[in-house]
């Protein structure tokens, strides 16, 4: 059985309790703990019969004066409520108060516990500060920001991404981030969101397509990563996205003037090669014209038919360019060398 307590023992848990804990009425103090009477930094006998309004702070003296209207009243505890009370010092302490009408000497009074919450009241600033630098963060910022749940549903877009969209926040919470994903992405998406979500990586990169509402194709650069509840579970994905459209667009016509260039570099080679190898023809030609000798005859269609070979090479040469394999290269330029005969030698026409 537990032992029994005297009425002294109680006093002596009461005097030793970690928290405050108070007896007034509506307008003294009655009786203090030495934890409380620390707390509003003076003794406890000098605090007694002291008016309690003096340690309540100015922002808290409407809320407890209509708690003690409702205690009196009702002659019930209420619950607990937070109150700024102020300390000799100046010092304001958050509290959470809970009262409970009580009877003392057959007069009625009001038992107060009072919990300091001073560390709690700094956590929550902390993460109200905190929330506010993201909001404003997500909010403000020149790129699109989006929290994602982990079906993929648009729970929240900034301004930004919308207006790259061109969808409204309220039209994207209908949506999915596949909706508007082209499909031959949405695959690499779901990989890395399934490796996010097993928890192999913490975050990801890629370069992706998007579609606007008005159907446009839209190039964008996107970080994603997860946020993860207490228990460690991933509870949603917040992703950061940038257009870029504009620059692949550059990238695109930097690859089309590189893909001219190098057409004019080769129809300047084949324009080249081609007249080498004419004018061998040309040359023999005027040679039979002229009337070459019977022993020169053999040469000279010789040279002609490698010269013949020559051009079949030369056609089948361009017929290939499309395979990178088949085409080599001279010199810094880079220019296309179709000067390889199909076989032999091209000789100097005969003088």
């Amino acid at each position: 059985m537990p032992p029994a307590l005297k009425s002294g023992d109680f006093k002596a848990m009461i005097e030793c309790a970690p928290e405050a804990i108070i007896v007034y009425n509506l307008d003294t103090f009655l009786y203090l703990n030495p934890f409380a009477a620390e707390r509003l930094g003076a003794a406890a006998q000098s605090l007694v019969g002291q008016p309690i309004m003096q340690f309540v702070h100015a922002d808290s003296k409407e809320l407890v004066i209509a708690r003690l209207r409702q205690l009196v009243g009702t002659g019930e505890a209420g619950p607990p409520m937070e109150v700024r009370f102020v300390s000799r010092s100046g010092t304001v302490i958050p509290a959470e108060i809970v009262s409970v009408p009580i009877t003392v000497d057959g007069q009625k009074a009001i038992l107060g516990f009072i919990r300091d919450i001073s560390k709690r009241a700094e956590a929550e600033r902390a993460l109200r500060e905190s929330e506010e630098r993201f909001g404003n963060a997500f909010k403000y910022s020149p790129h699109g920001m989006a929290i994602v749940a982990l079906d993929g549903r648009w729970l929240r877009a900034n301004r930004s991404l919308c207006e790259m969209l061109g969808y409204s926040e309220d039209e994207l919470h209908e949506l999915s981030f596949q909706t508007v994903t082209h499909p031959d992405d949405i695959p690499g998406d779901l990989e890395h969101l399934y490796r996010l979500i097993s928890g192999e990586i913490n975050s990801y990169h890629r370069v992706k397509r998007y579609y606007a509402k008005d159907g446009r194709l839209i190039w964008v650069s996107i970080a994603v990563s997860a946020v993860h509840n207490a228990a460690g579970d991933p509870i949603y994905f917040i992703g950061q996205i940038q257009d870029i459209t504009a620059q692949r667009e550059m990238e695109e016509q930097s690859l089309r003037a590189q893909r001219l260039a190098g057409i004019a570099e080769t129809t300047i080679a084949v324009a080249h090669e081609m007249n080498n190898v004419l004018t061998v023809l040309t040359m023999n030609a005027e040679l039979l014209v002229e009337g070459a000798t019977p022993e020169e005859i053999p040469g000279i269609a010789s040279e002609i038919l490698d010269a013949s070979n020559r051009i079949a090479a030369i056609v089948k040469r361009l017929r290939n360019v499309s395979n990178p394999q088949s085409i080599d290269y001279l010199g810094e330029k880079k220019m296309l060398d179709l000067s390889a005969p199909a076989s032999g030698r091209v000789s100097s026409p005969r003088k």
